[in-house]
Protein backbone atom coordinates (compact mmCIF):
# COMPACT_ATOMS: atom_id res chain seq x y z
CA UNK A 1 0.00 0.00 0.00
CA UNK A 2 1.51 3.49 -0.81
CA UNK A 3 1.27 5.85 1.68
CA UNK A 4 2.52 8.97 0.29
CA UNK A 5 -0.14 11.08 -0.94
CA UNK A 6 0.15 14.09 -1.31
CA UNK A 7 -2.61 16.74 -2.26
CA UNK A 8 -2.60 20.34 -3.80
CA UNK A 9 -5.21 23.03 -4.06
CA UNK A 10 -6.15 22.88 -7.91
CA UNK A 11 -8.13 25.92 -7.94
CA UNK A 12 -8.00 27.75 -11.58
CA UNK A 13 -4.86 29.95 -10.86
CA UNK A 14 -2.81 26.77 -10.02
CA UNK A 15 -3.91 25.26 -13.13
CA UNK A 16 -3.76 28.05 -15.06
CA UNK A 17 0.15 27.71 -14.05
CA UNK A 18 0.50 24.63 -15.02
CA UNK A 19 -0.66 25.46 -18.44
CA UNK A 20 1.58 28.14 -19.02
CA UNK A 21 4.58 26.58 -17.93
CA UNK A 22 3.98 23.51 -19.72
CA UNK A 23 3.80 24.80 -23.39
CA UNK A 24 4.22 22.53 -26.35
CA UNK A 25 7.38 23.59 -26.79
CA UNK A 26 8.71 22.54 -23.71
CA UNK A 27 6.66 18.94 -23.67
CA UNK A 28 7.88 18.01 -27.02
CA UNK A 29 11.43 19.15 -26.03
CA UNK A 30 11.44 17.33 -23.09
CA UNK A 31 8.74 14.50 -22.97
CA UNK A 32 7.49 11.65 -25.19
CA UNK A 33 4.03 13.35 -25.14
CA UNK A 34 2.74 16.04 -27.37
CA UNK A 35 1.41 18.60 -24.81
CA UNK A 36 0.51 19.01 -21.58
CA UNK A 37 -3.53 17.79 -22.58
CA UNK A 38 -1.47 14.25 -23.47
CA UNK A 39 0.30 14.30 -20.47
CA UNK A 40 -2.63 14.82 -17.93
CA UNK A 41 -4.75 11.90 -20.03
CA UNK A 42 -1.77 9.91 -20.05
CA UNK A 43 -1.79 10.05 -16.19
CA UNK A 44 -5.32 10.10 -15.50
CA UNK A 45 -4.88 6.71 -13.19
CA UNK A 46 -2.16 8.43 -10.99
CA UNK A 47 -4.15 12.00 -10.61
CA UNK A 48 -7.53 13.91 -11.50
CA UNK A 49 -6.21 16.63 -13.02
CA UNK A 50 -9.29 18.73 -13.04
CA UNK A 51 -10.89 17.97 -9.20
CA UNK A 52 -10.70 20.90 -6.59
CA UNK A 53 -8.21 19.09 -5.04
CA UNK A 54 -4.50 17.68 -6.81
CA UNK A 55 -4.88 14.02 -4.85
CA UNK A 56 -1.97 11.92 -6.47
CA UNK A 57 0.90 9.43 -5.19
CA UNK A 58 4.25 10.54 -5.30
CA UNK A 59 5.95 7.25 -6.26
CA UNK A 60 3.23 6.47 -8.92
CA UNK A 61 3.46 9.87 -10.76
CA UNK A 62 7.25 10.01 -10.00
CA UNK A 63 7.28 6.84 -12.54
CA UNK A 64 4.67 7.52 -14.81
CA UNK A 65 7.47 11.09 -15.08
CA UNK A 66 10.39 8.81 -15.54
CA UNK A 67 9.27 6.59 -18.09
CA UNK A 68 7.63 9.19 -20.17
CA UNK A 69 9.76 12.27 -19.87
CA UNK A 70 13.63 13.80 -19.21
CA UNK A 71 13.19 13.97 -15.40
CA UNK A 72 13.18 11.38 -12.38
CA UNK A 73 10.06 13.11 -10.29
CA UNK A 74 7.14 15.35 -11.10
CA UNK A 75 8.64 18.32 -8.67
CA UNK A 76 11.97 18.45 -11.03
CA UNK A 77 9.85 18.72 -13.81
CA UNK A 78 7.86 21.45 -12.75
CA UNK A 79 10.92 23.37 -11.47
CA UNK A 80 12.64 22.90 -15.19
CA UNK A 81 9.07 24.18 -16.47
CA UNK A 82 8.73 27.38 -14.68
CA UNK A 83 12.56 28.21 -14.56
CA UNK A 84 12.17 27.44 -18.56
CA UNK A 85 9.45 29.93 -19.13
CA UNK A 86 9.85 32.41 -16.05
CA UNK A 87 13.61 32.60 -16.17
CA UNK A 88 15.96 31.04 -12.96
Amino acid sequence: MLNDYVSYNNDEKFRNILNDIFTDEFMKKHTKLENFEAFRYSSAVMCTWDSPRLVYSKTLLDGFVRESTDFDTWDEMVMTASDERYGK
